[in-house]
């Protein structure tokens, strides 16, 4: 539950000894739960109730079909998929997923994604070569995420934080990570303006982080080990993935990466020698 320790008496302020109008307690319960800005957690124990019962029990909840309605003309909709209240995403995907609380704390899989020698990149070529080369690249890497529900959560312009949060979300960062770094042939060949081939290497790491709105100030020893597994154990055109978060990987995708001790700690590795 929500608010296990509610009162309705406390709430609405009449006796204890007394009835409280059905109506009254309804009101005064939606107005509770909209300032303390926990109405959508209450919406999705309200449809949750209306649709499964409480304890083996039928719950008689008017109306539902009218709530979910008026849900959706305020920009919000109910998934069946993730059993919540969301926020609609219109033009653009929502870091949050249309649900995630600030300062709250979630799991996650996040994929750190970088280029590989940028400092050097960017003293040898002109200026407006590399813009339109990390466009490519950035837009590149947009498609591969988005598609498997992942946000980009920072970028510095040759790469960034990446973060899963739904469904199978190793597996979703692996598949990305694939995409991202089997496509460089095709875009060194046509979407790269440099005299050189792009190269880029990805690590990935599950664990926990606390939510905030502006998503490139979220920090925490998970983000900061696929940071260091990305730069510091990654060689290029290489993915690198935790010990702990391997387990989690599909059998059929386990066999193209190989085992590697570094530092006694063994991280499991995907290498694709991309030629021009």
């Amino acid at each position: 539950m929500i608010k296990p320790e509610l009162n309705l008496y406390d709430l609405t302020g009449y006796p204890s000894n007394s009835i409280i109008p059905s109506r009254e307690a309804a009101s005064q319960v939606v107005e509770y739960f909209y300032k303390i800005d926990k109405f959508t957690q209450f919406l999705n124990l309200y449809i949750h109730l209306a649709q499964t019962g409480f304890k083996g029990e039928i719950v008689a909840l008017n109306n539902i079909k009218k709530v979910i309605k008026e849900m959706s003309n305020s920009g919000y909709y109910y998934r069946n998929d993730l059993k919540k209240v969301v926020k609609v995403e219109k033009d653009t995907l929502r870091n949050d997923w249309g649900f995630l609380e600030t300062e709250k704390i979630y799991n996650f899989c996040f994929a750190s994604v970088d280029i590989c020698g940028n400092s050097r990149l960017v003293r040898n070529y002109d200026h407006e070569l590399i813009r339109r080369t990390y466009l490519n690249y950035k837009n590149l890497v947009i498609t591969a995420v988005e598609k498997r529900n992942g946000r980009i959560w920072s970028w510095e312009g040759d790469g960034g934080l990446i973060s899963f949060h739904i469904k199978d979300t190793v597996n979703d960062a692996v598949l990305a990570a694939y995409e991202i770094i089997s496509s460089m042939t095709v875009f060194n060949a046509t979407m790269n303006y440099l005299n050189e081939n792009l190269c880029i290497r990805i690590g990935i790491n599950s664990g926990s982080a606390r939510y905030k709105s502006i998503t490139s100030t979220i920090s925490s020893d998970a983000i900061d080990r696929v940071r260091e597994i990305e730069k510091k154990h990654t060689l290029p055109m290489t993915i690198s993935i935790s010990q702990h978060t391997f387990v989690h990987v599909n059998a059929i995708l386990r066999k193209y990466f190989n085992s590697q001790v570094i530092n006694g700690e063994t991280i499991y590795q995907l290498q694709l020698p991309i030629r021009r």
